[in-house]
């Protein structure tokens, strides 16, 4: 059984592919590979979703995505999102469009969730704060940069 304990954060990401592409580019799927190949992240589930023009939406499981370059990720993935999760990302995803929708955990964080639990502490919240928020604080705020 699995336990919050040893976990690191767990985040997703939806990105829009780029016009008429159905699945991650070479480069997206070799810098992936490499964070996985490297025991930053593990990749908890991945899939590809299409909304057309009318909104319909189809998805593609990661079995199913031809040749994406992670094979590393064979039979390792846990498939988290169920049907109303995908229902909900595709909203972020414009018409006419696919997006990857990626669902990952930092194991670089794991260490410190075991030390964490170890001394008894616990996790009680969690949060993302959107990488748009903090580039816009940063350029307001000149000083800030290190």
């Amino acid at each position: 059984m699995t336990t919050s304990a040893g976990l690191g954060p767990i985040d997703y990401v939806v990105v829009e592919l780029p016009y008429r592409t159905a699945t991650l580019t070479d480069e997206m799927s070799a810098e992936l590979a490499s964070l996985v190949e490297s025991g930053v992240m593990r990749v908890l589930d991945l899939l590809v979703i299409e909304r057309d023009r009318d909104g319909r939406i189809d998805v593609t499981e990661f079995e199913d995505l031809a040749d994406a370059g992670l094979g590393i990720l064979d039979g390792a993935l846990a498939e988290i999102l169920a049907l109303e999760d995908v229902v909900n990302l595709a909203t972020a995803i414009a018409p006419g469009r696919c997006a990857a929708v990626i669902i990952w955990e930092y194991l670089c964080a794991g260490p410190f969730a075991v030390a964490a639990h170890a001394a008894g502490a616990q996790v009680v919240a969690q949060g993302r704060i959107p990488t748009r928020a903090i580039v816009a604080t940063l350029e307001a705020d000149p000083g800030s940069r290190r």
